[in-house]
C-alpha cells in the first residue's frame, strides 16, 4: 500500500522520513503571517454533541458525519456531551495552578531531560524552546507526565506529596477520564473514514498519552512573540481544556488566522499529523498557535492563563498502515507505515 521511500545508511527509511519530516513542518512554520488574528464567525470552530449518539443509530450517523466534514475542512471542533464534569475541569486547572505557583527552584527539581527522568516528561520553564522546538523561547511554563508501553503514569516525576497534597492522584485521575473520552470517539473516527467502528481499537490497546499542565504568566516580556510558537500537532488527536481563549488556528476556508472561542464546557479537538498520515491526507492537520490575550508587560496587571492538552496516540510501536478506504489503485499511500516510536522526531505542541 506504501509507495517505496530510499532507506538511509541504518535500513531504516522510517527514521528518515519522520526527520526529513520535521524539518520541513520547522521551515515550514517559519513562513507562517501570524500578523492578524480575525474573530471566530459562526461555523468556523464546528461545535459537535456526542451526547447519546453510542445509544442512538440515527444520531451516530449524523454524529459521524459533522465529525468527517470537521476533520476533512477544518481540523478543529469544539466537543460537547464528553462526560467531563465542570468540577473535573475546575480541579485540574486548580491541580496547574498549584502546581506552578510553586518557586522556581522547587519545580527545576523536576526538570525534563534529566538522566534518571523519563524522556519528554517534566517541567520547562517560561521561555524553553522545545514543544515546539523554536529558536525564539516560548511564554509558558509547563509540567508534561506521559504514559507509554512499560512506563506508568506513577513512574513520572512527580513533586512530594507533602509538598502538593493530592496533585497526583488529581492530575492521574484528569488524564484517564480524557483517556476513557479518546477511547470512546475511537469509533466515530473509523466511521467518518467508512471504516468499521472497530478499526481502530487494535491500534490503542496502550495507548501513548501524554498530558500537558501549561501555565500562561499574566505578565510577558517585550520580546515574547507567542505563549507557544506556530505548529501542527504530531497525534492522532488532542484533547484541549482551556480556562479563557487564547488559541488561534489557521481557517483553510477563510485563508486566515482565527481566534477560537471558549464554548463553555468544551473540549476543543483536533487532528494531529499522524491520523492525518494513516487517513492519507483525508483528514487535515492544522497549524495554530496559543497567546495569553489578558497579558501584560506591567507587572501584576496581567492574568494567567491555563491550559491542559491530552496528546492522544496509537501504542507507540503500533505500526500505522494507510487507512484501506483512505488508499488504493488509483490513490496511493503517500506515506510509509509509521509507529510513534520511529516519528519521534516530530515534536508537540498545544
Amino acid at each position: 500500500m506504501d509507495e517505496p521511500h530510499s532507506q538511509d545508511t541504518a535500513g531504516n527509511p522510517q527514521g528518515t522520513f519522520a526527520r526529513q519530516r520535521e524539518a520541513d513542518l520547522q521551515a515550514d512554520a517559519q513562513t507562517w503571517d501570524t500578523s492578524r488574528v480575525e474573530p471566530a464567525r459562526p461555523g468556523d470552530i464546528p461545535i459537535i454533541d456526542i451526547s447519546g449518539a453510542a445509544q442512538d443509530p440515527v444520531r451516530m450517523a449524523a454524529v459521524v458525519d459533522q465529525l468527517g466534514q470537521a476533520c476533512r475542512h477544518v481540523g478543529f471542533y469544539s466537543l460537547l456531551g464528553h462526560g467531563i464534569s465542570p468540577a473535573a475541569f475546575n480541579d485540574v486547572f486548580a491541580s496547574a495552578a498549584r502546581f506552578h505557583a510553586q518557586p522556581l527552584a522547587a519545580k527545576m527539581t523536576l526538570a525534563m531531560d534529566q538522566p534518571d527522568l523519563p524522556p519528554g516528561a517534566g517541567y520547562l520553564p517560561v521561555q524553553h524552546r522545545k514543544l515546539p522546538r523554536r529558536a525564539q523561547g516560548n511564554a509558558n511554563e509547563a509540567f508534561i507526565v506521559k504514559r507509554d508501553s512499560g512506563l506508568s503514569f506513577d513512574a513520572n516525576p512527580w513533586p512530594l506529596e507533602a509538598a502538593l497534597p493530592g496533585f497526583r492522584g488529581s492530575v492521574i485521575a484528569y488524564a484517564q477520564a480524557v483517556e476513557t473520552l479518546a477511547l470512546r470517539l475511537l469509533p466515530f473516527y473509523a466511521q467518518a473514514l467508512s471504516m468499521p467502528a472497530d478499526f481502530f481499537a487494535p491500534a490503542f490497546g496502550d495507548a501513548l498519552l501524554r498530558l500537558r499542565l501549561t501555565h500562561y504568566p499574566g505578565e510577558v516580556a517585550q520580546d515574547s512573540s507567542f505563549g507557544i510558537a506556530p505548529h501542527v500537532d504530531t497525534t492522532f488527536f488532542t484533547l484541549l481544556a482551556q480556562d479563557q481563549p487564547g488559541l488561534a488556528v489557521y481557517s483553510e476556508r477563510r485563508r486566515c488566522w482565527i481566534a477560537v472561542p471558549k464554548v463553555e464546557g468544551a473540549l476543543v479537538v483536533n487532528t494531529g499529523e499522524l491520523l492525518k498520515q494513516w487517513s492519507n491526507d483525508e483528514f487535515i492537520s492544522v497549524k495554530h498557535f496559543a497567546n495569553n490575550t489578558s497579558a501584560s508587560s506591567s507587572p501584576g496587571t496581567g492574568q494567567s492563563r491555563y491550559s491542559v492538552p491530552l496528546f492522544f496516540n496509537a501504542t507507540s510501536n503500533y505500526p500505522m498502515t494507510c487507512v484501506p478506504s483512505c488508499c488504493g489503485p488509483d490513490r496511493p499511500a503517500k506515506y510509509p507505515t509509521i509507529s510513534y516510536n520511529q516519528s519521534q522526531g516530530v515534536v508537540q505542541g498545544e
